[in-house]
């Protein structure tokens, strides 16, 4: 059975990860959360603070 949306594991076990470190200590703890996701092979969470970027930029919807 395959899965047809949502997150894949993968996806969600980065961002967990990637909030645990962020909420820990701060941009050190993004970056060592990163090292251990991509070491791992489960990816990367890269957040811009470009305030036009369409995939980073806060919107409009409720």
């Amino acid at each position: 059975m395959s899965r047809t949306k949502g997150a894949s594991l993968a996806e969600v076990v980065t961002r967990h990860l990637h909030a645990a470190g962020r909420t820990i200590a701060g941009e050190k703890g993004s970056q060592a959360a990163n090292a251990v996701t991509s070491a791992v092979g489960l990816g990367r969470i890269d957040i811009c603070d470009h305030p036009a970027c369409p995939d980073c930029a806060p919107t409009d919807r409720a």
